[in-house]
């Protein structure tokens, strides 16, 4: 008595599938591959890394081409990171003179209540001093530094030879003339009400 696959075959109901040397049926194979689940597993089945991207066959243009964007992009990463170091190198080397310069230079007072404001890299900033340093810092007679985002009073000395170092970090205090309009009007006092 022969098989159900058999009276299909004889019927022309089944192609008969393909045997392998031992004997065993072989699955069909179908022009695009099943895939179960994410893919994965699959791609590790068949020996390759899962990966988004499909390089092109080993040896082609392209590939040279990837290979050589891959070696731009490295070498760029690591001149990156040494200008980074670098520039953190230099910063650390500049604050370094600029402890030795202000160390024991300072006027600011731990019970200084009066805030100054001025405007340093482009914000309002203020420093706390007393009502004496404040006439003086008005007068020019002290001058305001900034070391590591706070603001120091010092003196004229000691903010001159900080300016040789970090002019930068010198705020100027001088008073700033509004710009001319042309327009001969006469300034608007604060005081008055419209």
């Amino acid at each position: 008595m022969g098989s159900l696959q058999d009276a299909l075959l004889k019927a022309g109901l089944a192609e008969e599938k393909p045997r392998t040397a031992d004997g065993r049926a072989r699955p069909p194979r179908s022009s695009a591959p099943a895939r179960h689940g994410n893919g994965k597993a699959q791609d590790k089945r068949r020996g390759q890394k899962p990966s988004s991207k499909r390089r092109p066959p080993a040896g082609s243009d392209l590939e040279r081409a990837y290979k050589a964007r891959e070696r731009a992009e490295a070498a760029e990463k690591e001149q990156a990171k040494k200008d980074r170091l670098a520039a953190q190198e230099a910063r650390r080397q500049r604050n370094l003179k600029l402890d030795a310069i202000i160390h024991g230079q300072t006027l600011n007072r731990k019970d200084a209540d009066c805030p100054r404001y001025f405007e340093h890299l482009g914000r309002i900033r203020r420093v706390l001093c007393t009502p004496e340093q404040r006439e003086a810092l008005n007068g020019g007679e002290i001058g305001v530094v900034s070391l590591r985002g706070s603001y120091l009073l010092v003196s004229l000395e000691t903010m001159a030879s900080f300016a040789e170092v970090a002019p930068d970090l010198v705020p100027d205090l001088t008073p700033k003339e509004p710009e001319d309009d042309g327009s001969d009007y006469p300034a608007v006092p604060d005081d008055l009400i419209w």
